[in-house]
């Protein structure tokens, strides 16, 4: 029969003199480990406890404790605990003000914490005008000795299951700061109820990285180890790379941590993958739905064989991985069961000790939360039907021992969220016939659209957040002037740039809408964002790890309010900025990036050249080409590539000083496209005579048009409109990926000679790749990265009389419809005078959609698919403005051109629509 405990201390008393030997705590440092025995703990513990009595701490006194995780924060709880006051963890993240107005709230009589954050206590305390003893944690033990005489026994410890332990703030409250009570009796049933889940004992080692002053971090990381007699390992510095440390070389078996840190490693696992080439990707995807599928079906895990490396960086005894705080990405919880981890997500509040529910072991990425604890009742309240998807969700609410006792000093407060037992989270979710709890959002932040629907936020940023060009983005409702409240879905995006550098991009607007959209047509119309906002800086979290939505959008607000009142120049923010900004140098350059600037008040050092000055990548290439002209110097490409900002620009400039300045052409591309290197590989393999491949491939893509004929009813109109002599561009719509194939097999021999591409580079990156490349005329460089050399090899290859194949949208559509030409082929066509055959695709679209599958039934004989291609009359070259034209007119020259091959393109492509209906 288990023995009753009076208190949580009483409970740890027990198990210290049973493990007195075992090692309890171990703080790890970059060049030592501290350790302390269960014996030792208590100790340091009953010093604790002396020191309080020495300070007429009585029972139900409130001690604060403002520290990282360390030997002496347990031992200061612990010894709160002894004496039967109540511990009062602040958050380490808080500022004077907020701690001034929790030790108001809360009461405290002393305040543990260390030579780090006395500062911050000592301010609040004046803030609060309040007499709070501070005491710092290293003096605890030298100061109890002093005190008591040799031998001095402390008073029985008289807390029950009744009385409070501890009072944890809720986070994300300071401005009306809850205290949430959480008796002896809480802390002990909710510890009960998860040994009854799983299986702790004083074999296990625990790492605890998240800080105690969270419900969860205190009972994975403290409590039950503490009554089991478990090792606990703590880390003196928090950080990706000491994580990863402490989980090699301690070795842990337990690990709870937030999402992000398990997002962070399944992010390493596939950047790992991707770089060993498509082979290792899909060796690695096959033994990843191998594993899963095993599991599953025989429980047998051959994760740890098939995934050695990666089970290597978890560490080789990790037996549970658990993750709470924050919504868990359902598709990496199944990633992770398929690598062989047994990864837990527990759901539980403050108000609920912690954990209410848990997954248990062997279940992996299920989308749900798992069953609620033994001795815990949850269940659904006022569930309500979306009527879109059929989904049934209410508010959450839970009853059992571990949920607390008040918010303290606030009767009403607490009436109002606890009724006949039960607490209403103010979470929404599901059950299922499992009783499997599923998360689905809070129910203060479901946005209501007009037409009623509710949305869940957290839902919707799941699916976006795929993307691996979004670190982070927030769903908010929001509206456009004259629009009602929560119209439309609005996202505020912060892109990755670590992953966009490692992938060389520059142009993240273009990036970020092209996944954006992919991601949009796999969801429901209502459930799409339908307009979005990028910034730099992280969006603001509770200390938790939730988004601050309210914040969040009150800033939005401020924002676009700032955006229509004031269009004034805005000031730099340091005297640093001030003196860089009054270098002579500096001046000039910015007076080029102001002419070039779509907002010119927006041009401040650390502007982005994208989302700030509406720069895109022709008008980039531009400025930076006037910047190199300014400064007599060159921008080697890798650095290019890596500019985002005002200032990295101009620095970048500037560093490339090696010549007498010069005034900067009117218009930039008259000088790059002169600037052909005759001895570059890349572009001399173009020219390279390939009689016997060109005829090879000349027959296979007729074959090709063929079959196209009997399976799509291939149809192709206007082939007298291809030039049979002189250079010229060929711009087609751009619907699939079989559009080039399909636009060479239509071409007579004539053309078929003389045609070349310039392609992005990560399609040609192995050998072989390579060397097909080169067999058809293929220069693979990505315009992403580098847009100077992708036009500098095309104008190479039509003053050479070749073909140059250019899809003026860039990207595949998304719909069908002709979408948004960049200003490439107009450069091309003005400065090299050469004209530009239109083209338009009818037809293709449903084969093969952007982002979704092949359909193999729309190429069946009777299928009714009708492929249509059209060439239009040529468009002969204007000329563009002279050297004395302004950059202004230069702009609206090629934003005309571009205009007008749109115009043409969308009137062909109508054409054969009508004539495609009217058959």
């Amino acid at each position: 029969m288990e023995q009753h405990w009076n208190n949580f201390y009483e409970r740890f008393a027990a198990t210290a003199g049973r493990f007195a030997s075992h090692i309890a705590v171990q703080l790890v440092h970059r060049e030592s480990v501290e350790t302390v025995t269960y014996g030792e703990l208590q100790k340091k513990a009953d010093a604790a406890a002396r020191f309080l009595s020495s300070h007429k701490i009585q029972p139900e006194d409130r001690c604060a404790i403002l520290a990282d995780n360390d030997i002496a924060w347990c031992a200061a709880y612990l010894g709160i605990l002894r004496v039967g006051a109540v511990a009062v963890p602040f958050d380490t993240h808080y500022t004077p003000q907020q701690i001034a107005k929790l030790l108001q709230d809360s009461g405290a009589k002393i305040v543990f914490t260390t030579e780090h954050y006395a500062p911050v206590v000592e301010e609040a305390c004046g803030l609060a005008d309040t007499s709070v003893k501070l005491a710092l944690l290293r003096d605890i033990e030298k100061e109890s000795e002093s005190l008591n005489a040799p031998g001095e026994v402390l008073r029985a410890n008289v807390a029950t299951v009744m009385d409070a332990a501890v009072i944890l703030y809720t986070s994300g409250t300071t401005s009306d700061p809850k205290g949430v009570v959480l008796t002896h009796g809480n802390l002990l049933a909710e510890a009960a109820a998860v040994f009854a889940a799983l299986k702790l004992d004083e074999n296990d080692s625990i790492l605890g990285v998240m800080p105690l002053y969270h419900s969860l971090a205190q009972l994975a990381n403290l409590l039950l180890p503490f009554i089991v007699g478990a090792r606990v390992i703590y880390l003196a510095e928090i950080s990706a790379s000491e994580m990863l440390r402490a989980l090699r070389e301690q070795r842990p078996t337990l690990f709870c941590c937030v999402p992000q840190f398990f997002y962070l490693i399944h992010q390493r696992v596939l950047r790992k993958v991707a770089e060993g080439g498509w082979i290792r990707s899909i060796l690695f995807r096959s033994l990843l739905h191998l594993n899963g599928a095993l599991r599953r079906v025989t429980r047998l895990n051959l994760g740890p064989i098939f995934f050695s490396a990666v089970h290597d960086v978890i560490g080789k005894k990790m037996r549970l991985l658990v993750t709470g705080g924050a919504r868990f990405d359902p598709a990496i919880g199944r990633d992770f069961y398929k690598l062989g981890f047994n990864l837990l997500e527990a759901y539980g509040l403050t108000e609920t000790s912690g954990a209410a529910t848990l997954t248990p072991p062997g279940e992996g990425g299920q989308g749900s939360v798992g069953e609620p604890l033994p001795g815990i009742e949850v269940k659904i309240m006022s569930a309500a039907s979306d009527s879109a998807d059929g989904d049934m969700s209410g508010e959450i609410a839970i009853r059992g021992p571990i949920v607390m006792k008040e918010y303290f000093h606030r009767p009403d407060t607490t009436a109002e969220v606890v009724k006949d037992g039960w607490f209403l989270t103010g979470d929404l979710g599901r059950l299922d016939d499992r009783g499997r709890l599923a998360i689905t959002g809070r129910k203060k932040e479901v946005i209501i659209l007009s037409s009623g629907k509710n949305i869940y936020p957290e839902e919707i940023e799941a699916q976006y957040a795929q993307s691996p060009f979004i670190k982070e983005l927030c769903i908010l409702g929001m509206s456009l002037p004259g629009e009602p409240a929560a119209e439309r879905l609005h996202a505020v995006i912060v892109p990755d740039l670590e992953v966009m550098q490692a992938r060389k991009v520059v142009n993240m607007k273009e990036v970020l809408r092209f996944d954006i959209e992919n991601i949009s047509v796999h969801l429901p119309a209502h459930k799409r964002i339908l307009s979005y906002t990028v910034q730099m800086d992280p969006l603001p979290r509770t200390t938790t790890r939730k988004l601050k939505r309210f914040e969040i959008e009150r800033q939005m607000k401020e924002q676009r309010a700032e955006n229509v009142e004031s269009e004034g120049p805005r000031q730099p923010v340091s005297e640093e900025e001030t003196a860089w900004t009054a270098d002579p140098d500096v001046a000039r350059a910015l007076e080029v990036l102001r002419e070039a600037a779509h907002d010119k008040a927006a041009v401040r050092p650390q502007a982005n050249l994208e989302l700030d000055l509406g720069l895109d990548s022709i008008e980039r290439v531009e400025v930076l080409t006037n910047l190199e002209q300014l400064f007599g110097g060159r921008i080697p490409s890798e650095v290019a590539q890596s500019i985002y900002t005002v200032r990295q620009l101009v620095d970048a400039a500037r560093s490339q000083n090696n010549a007498p300045a010069a005034a900067p052409p009117a218009n930039a591309w008259d000088k790059l496209l002169k600037e052909l290197p005759e001895n570059d590989q890349l572009f001399t393999d173009l020219l390279k005579p390939q009689r016997i491949v060109t005829f090879v491939g000349f027959g296979i893509f007729k074959l090709g048009y063929l079959l196209a004929r009997m399976l799509v009813r291939l149809q192709v109109t206007g082939a007298e409109n291809l030039l049979g002599h002189g250079a010229y561009l060929i711009c087609p719509s751009h619907e699939t990926y079989l559009d080039p194939f399909l636009l060479a097999s239509a071409l007579p021999y004539r053309v078929f000679g003389k045609l070349f591409h310039v392609g992005a580079s990560e399609y040609f990156a192995t050998p072989l790749r390579r060397k097909a490349a080169k067999w058809m005329r293929l220069a693979p460089v990505d315009p992403d990265a580098n847009l100077i050399r992708a036009l500098q090899a095309g104008a190479f290859g039509l003053r050479h009389e070749k073909i140059l194949v250019l899809f003026p949208e860039g990207e595949r559509s998304i719909d069908g419809e002709v979408k948004k030409f960049k200003k490439g082929a107009a450069i091309l066509s003005s400065h090299l005078q050469v004209p530009i055959v239109p083209v338009a695709f009818n037809g293709m679209f449903p084969i093969w959609p952007r982002n979704r599958a092949f359909s193999w039934r729309a190429i069946l004989p009777w299928s009714g698919t009708k492929v249509q291609i059209r060439f239009g009359a040529p468009m002969q070259p204007a000329p563009p403005p002279g050297p004395d034209g302004s950059r202004a007119s230069t702009e609206a020259h090629y934003a005309a051109v571009t205009e007008e091959l749109r115009h043409v393109v969308i009137g062909l492509q109508a054409a054969l629509r009508a004539e495609s209906a009217a058959a």
